[in-house]
């Protein structure tokens, strides 16, 4: 019995001891939900909630490319059709999010955002819920590409 519990105990202390690979991929690197560009995209989902397409607009460089469900537009253009949906629903919110930037091996930086849209139908009254994810590619601190998918089909219930 005490060859088991000794053997048991080894078996404890090594496994302890065994350190974790670290990837050195180009794809690989580190994640941080505390750098300040979570800070910044959560002001962008901020704005949008506000109404504020001024303020929104200020993350992205001059040239910036932003993909909505495969639809390349300008972050202006973006902005745009964001606000307008205030014209067809009620408290908008972007709620259950989730922000994270990723230090890629090669340079790359990229801000991961999930989120929960609520927002009603001002002809119908009904709570409308969709998930939603989001990427920004960063350069230094301005966005220069970004995508957001979602399922559009009860957002454009609103707008029939």
């Amino acid at each position: 019995m005490k060859t088991i519990f000794y053997l048991i105990f080894l078996s404890l202390l090594s496994s302890c001891t065994t350190t974790n690979k670290i990837d050195g991929g180009d794809w690989s690197g580190t994640i941080s939900d505390t750098d300040e560009r979570n800070a910044i995209m959560n002001s962008f989902a901020d704005a949008y909630e506000n109404m504020d397409a001024e303020s929104a607009i200020t993350i992205f460089s001059d040239d910036a490319v932003f993909y909505v469900n495969d639809t390349k537009m300008t972050p202006k253009e973006v902005v745009s059709a964001f606000m307008t949906g205030h014209e067809y629903y009620d408290d908008i919110k972007n709620t259950d999010r989730t922000t994270t930037t990723m230090f890629y091996n090669n340079g790359s930086i990229f801000t991961n955002y999930w989120y929960t849209w609520n927002g009603t139908n001002k002809k119908t009254g009904e709570l409308v819920v969709l998930r939603g994810y989001a990427w920004f590619k960063w350069d230094g601190m301005k966005v220069v590409e970004a995508y957001n998918a979602f399922d559009p089909t009860a957002y454009m219930t609103a707008f029939e």
